[in-house]
């Protein structure tokens, strides 16, 4: 019996480029009695080579699986990771009967976590915070990280000492939501006084929903001037000897009515976001939508997530973790919001849909 470490090795160990063809010329001297033994030879030989290919790709395929760093003591609240079936998440922890939960962000070892609470229809944001320390997690409580103003739609930077997010300030008549952060020189140190990001993050009109990738590429959705309509998704971009400037992502992503809330994969090549009811394609409230990195420096057709992820309610705040082992949503039913979780190796049926 072959043990499976050295499966690869036996396969090797018989030299077949060499001895089929003198199996093949010796039979063939008599090529009457012997031609059915000599193709049987050969078929025999191109089994056995083939029989060793899937061995070699499996352990190569087990060797990047086991490349990815273990999870952190107590990460994400010590749950076991989900698979390919969105399920509520942390219920009884983060998702509570009565308790409306938005966006969630996780440091990059997931220890510490940040998440967004509202009131009834999206009203009366705050941040609540908790982190896993000498065993346990920390009670969850408001922070205030910009006073006197809603705070909502934490994001961790990829090193975990800056978070960014929105800000809601009430004047003038109508709502102004940009964007703010505030940074530490490690985990056991404050955060700093709370700055708003400058342009061009910022515009006279709102902001919502940062997302970052593993190269620094910041999304995020604006209701900005010259984008195709309501709320738009942009990205950063860095060029050299200039000054950052953020571009729209055009269509097919935006439309003429609110996309928002972009879920970007670490790689940057996955997009997930929500649209309204407007949007042909749209069964509920909001829907989840995916699109994927075309290669050509836009962005494949979005299309809907469907049944698992959406429902007749409201989809939104699609976030990856860190390590793009899983994607968090929300799901509002009207009464409240509840986080859900799916491991991103579910996304993958979708990108034959998306062309």
């Amino acid at each position: 019996m072959i043990e499976p470490g050295n499966a690869e090795r036996s396969c090797k160990a018989e030299p077949t480029e060499a001895w089929v063809p003198r199996c093949i010329k010796t039979l063939c001297r008599r090529p009457q009695r012997n031609l059915l033994a000599a193709a049987v030879f050969f078929l025999a030989a191109c089994l056995a080579v083939a029989l060793c290919l899937p061995t070699s790709l499996i352990g190569q395929t087990k060797q990047a699986a086991s490349a990815r760093p273990p999870l952190a003591p107590g990460a994400y609240f010590g749950l076991k990771l989900p698979g390919e079936t969105p399920e509520l998440f942390a219920p009884g922890i983060i998702s509570i009967p009565g308790r409306s939960i938005g966006h969630l962000a996780f440091s990059p070892d997931a220890t510490e976590c940040y998440f967004t609470v509202f009131d009834g229809v999206y009203a009366h944001t705050r941040i609540f915070f908790t982190r896993y320390e000498n065993g346990a997690w920390t009670p969850q409580a408001p922070v205030t990280l910009a006073g006197g103003k809603e705070n909502m739609e934490p994001l961790f930077s990829r090193d975990g000492n800056r978070l960014y997010f929105g800000v809601k300030n009430s004047g003038g008549g109508r709502s102004d939501v940009d964007f703010w952060t505030v940074s530490r020189a490690s985990r056991e140190q404050e955060w700093s006084d709370p700055q708003p990001l400058p342009a061009p993050f910022n515009s006279p009109k709102d902001e919502y929903s940062l997302a970052q990738t593993a190269d620094g590429t910041m999304y995020f959705a604006s209701e900005r001037d010259g984008g195709h309509g309501g709320l738009d998704i942009y990205r950063t971009v860095s060029k050299p000897g200039q000054p950052l400037q953020v571009e729209n992502l055009g269509a097919p992503v935006n439309s003429e009515f609110n996309e928002a809330d972009p879920g970007i994969s670490p790689d940057g090549h996955t997009l997930v976001f929500y649209s309204v009811p407007n949007r042909p394609g749209v069964t509920g409230g909001s829907d989840l939508f995916i699109c994927f990195d075309n290669g050509r420096g836009g962005w494949t057709t979005p299309v809907n997530m469907g049944e698992g992820f959406n429902t007749l309610g409201d989809e939104y705040a699609a976030t990856f973790s860190q390590d793009g082992r899983v994607l968090f949503f929300a799901r509002f039913d009207g009464k409240h919001g509840d986080v859900y979780w799916v491991s991103t190796t579910a996304l993958e049926r979708f990108r034959k849909l998306s062309h």
